[in-house]
């Protein structure tokens, strides 16, 4: 995408973003507007006399137009049909987001109702990853449905693996480079394993973890956060949540709460639950892949020697426990 290469990504002061907000959708009395965190995108604690929202003003150098779209349009397809998510608000004009000119270029902002509760983090349990596990297979039913003409990249192997590994490379010594190189090859003979079928594939969330979902003490789940949404299998759904979990004490049964939960609305193939550890160490690789994508603007400090140190630490122990002589039922290795 292109842009002023003087500027990456500019801040809306909060006040000019509450009148923005103003303008564009029909809230109640004064508005209140708070900075409330930076992640891949800007994000605002918008209050009224009626309630909270978040504005997000996507960064244009990591989302093109039509991945916000794609997005959006998903969401309001799943808020449609009752999906556990937080759907974007309308603007006056009928529009899912507007367009704010910023020194780098126009930026699409988009107004979301505050989701309910609060997010678990390292406080979650089994019983809430039952719960999760069900949301999410929810919104895979209810996605299959879904259709639109904006594009987004598919999380393939080639997404997931490929282009991360190549980002990697030049903050590898040979040992790690040569241990990467040899898993990719693994996991090429591995992930496209699994039949292209309904269920099996289609739209994934592409970020669950304990911090994307609020919920509620009478335990309301409402998922947010689908920027890195897209197709693919969706035992990767599965694998992502868990290299979430991966350092947490009770990792093990939170993801067979995950699993039980999920296999409530769409039962999962043997093959597809062998394919979980594999899609694991994808989701670890395709994370670091974004990091590098985003150095400038979370700081190349975050990829030092340290924090190649533990993912590869993580990734030769998900190696050493996976790679030996089985083959997966219903599919193959």
């Amino acid at each position: 995408m292109e842009r002023d290469k003087e500027y990456i990504c500019s801040q809306l002061s909060a006040g000019f973003a509450g009148k923005l907000v103003g303008t564009h959708y029909p809230l109640c009395g004064p508005i209140q507007c708070r900075f409330f965190v930076s992640g891949l995108h800007d994000n605002y604690l918008i209050e009224d006399t009626g309630g909270k929202y978040i504005l997000r003003v996507y960064r244009n150098d990591w989302r093109s137009p039509d991945d916000a779209q794609f997005e959006l349009e998903l969401l309001a397809f799943l808020h449609q049909h009752n999906a556990p998510v937080a759907g974007p608000v309308r603007t006056t004009a009928g529009n899912l987001a507007f367009t704010v000119q910023c020194p780098e270029g126009a930026r699409l902002a988009a107004l979301f109702p505050f989701a309910a509760g609060r997010a678990p983090e390292g406080e979650i349990t089994a019983a809430q990853c039952k719960l999760l596990g069900r949301a999410v297979a929810d919104v895979h039913r209810i996605s299959e449905s879904f259709t639109t003409s904006h594009a987004r990249p598919i999380l393939d192997v080639a997404e997931l693996v490929d282009e991360p590994m190549a980002l990697a490379e030049p903050y590898l010594d040979a040992d790690a480079r040569a241990f990467l190189k040899a898993l990719q090859s693994q996991l090429h003979g591995v992930l496209p394993g699994l039949d292209r079928e309904p269920g099996v594939y289609g739209i994934c969330t592409g970020d669950i973890n304990a911090r994307n979902f609020h919920i509620t003490d009478d335990n309301q789940i409402t998922l947010f956060d689908f920027d890195q949404c897209g197709y693919g299998y969706r035992a990767f759904e599965l694998g992502k949540f868990a290299s979430a979990i991966h350092h947490h004490p009770s990792r093990r049964d939170l993801l067979d709460a995950f699993i039980d939960g999920y296999q409530q609305v769409r039962p999962l193939s043997d093959a597809e639950r062998w394919a979980i550890p594999y899609f694991e160490m994808a989701a670890i690789i395709w994370v670091f892949g974004i990091a590098v994508k985003n150095a400038e603007r979370i700081g190349y400090k975050l990829l030092e020697k340290v924090y190649w140190d533990r993912k590869l630490k993580i990734l030769r122990e998900l190696h050493a426990a996976c790679f030996h002589p089985r083959r997966p039922p219903g599919g193959r290795a």
